[in-house]
């Protein structure tokens, strides 16, 4: 008569221990934020391997840093810098490569929260500090110098031509983003806009131009892990009298973002959807970047 029972003991209490692990999950599912926390320090490495046209194939590689520190009650400073790497490998087997800092990222950030930290709102302000020159053609050659501007290219292209400020060369720019999200129990949701400002620094850059970028996401809060879908849309040279929107770059971003305690990462691959019409050519290839980040908040 007690086998039964004997039998179901185990049985009963397997029963408890997933149902306080779903409990666990549960509760870490809704405590989690879209937004970065307060003060934090994070770390991204991003990679991509691509044909290129004429028989030329890019690798590239770039980690960047990010930070931020509470300066006030609502107030965050916030710092982004990189520093990619790029090698071209052509059919006769010559191969150039190129490695430099990006621009340096300053901004000042006001967020507020509502209905329980359900929602916030972050406006900002931001100046690119002119950290990525042209290196003098005439001293380096002409090869040194064609590397040097493909890295920075690449850089802006496998991200499907975002933060432009930080990967344009002698350039400082004004930037105005703006992020608002909400955070439900097992379900985020977040949007992303900036517009920036690019001004020359020196007589071989481009004139003064806009840009636009706007992203959303959404991502389901499974416990420890939140996989999600980032979608990307990035319009460069807006002052331009021929621009019509045609331009514009959209990309796709499958991810998986997890966190525990004060720690944090992230990883995704972002896909071009589609090629801007000036940069169709038969037999370019889509671009695409596998990146993976993770990040401490204090």
């Amino acid at each position: 008569m007690q086998t039964p029972l004997r039998r179901r003991a185990p049985h009963r209490r397997a029963a408890a221990w997933l149902l306080a692990t779903c409990l666990a999950l549960a509760s870490t599912a809704a405590s989690a934020q879209v937004r970065e926390p307060d003060n934090f320090v994070a770390t991204t490495l991003l990679f991509s391997s691509a044909p290129r046209l004429n028989d030329v194939s890019t690798r590239h590689f770039s980690p960047t840093l990010s930070a931020g520190f509470k300066v006030s009650e609502h107030g965050q400073l916030r710092v982004d810098w990189g520093l990619p790497y790029t090698t071209l490998a052509t059919g006769s087997s010559s191969q150039w490569s190129h490695v430099g800092p990006s621009n340096l990222l300053l901004g000042i950030h006001h967020t507020r929260t509502a209905a329980e930290d359900v929602l916030f709102v972050r406006v900002g302000a931001a100046v690119a500090l002119p950290v990525a020159l042209r290196t003098d053609a005439r001293k380096a050659g002409e090869s040194a110098t064609a590397a040097e501007g493909a890295n920075y290219a690449t850089a802006s292209a496998v991200r499907g031509l975002a933060d432009p400020w930080l990967w344009s060369l002698d350039t400082t720019s004004v930037v105005l983003p703006l992020a608002v999200g909400m955070d439900l129990p097992g379900f985020q949701l977040r949007a992303d806009v900036a517009l920036g400002m690019l001004v020359p620094v020196s007589h071989s850059s481009e004139d003064t131009h806009f840009v636009a970028q706007a992203s959303a996401e959404a991502s389901l809060g499974l416990g420890l892990l939140e996989p999600g879908l980032r979608a990307q849309l990035v319009s460069p040279h807006l002052t331009e009298a021929t621009w019509d929107g045609k331009d514009s770059q959209l990309s796709l971003e499958p991810f998986v973002r997890a966190r525990l305690g004060s720690g944090f990462a992230r990883a995704g691959v972002r896909i071009d959807v589609d090629t801007p019409e000036g940069l169709r050519t038969a037999g370019t290839a889509r671009m695409w970047a596998f990146s993976v980040g993770a990040g401490i908040g204090f």
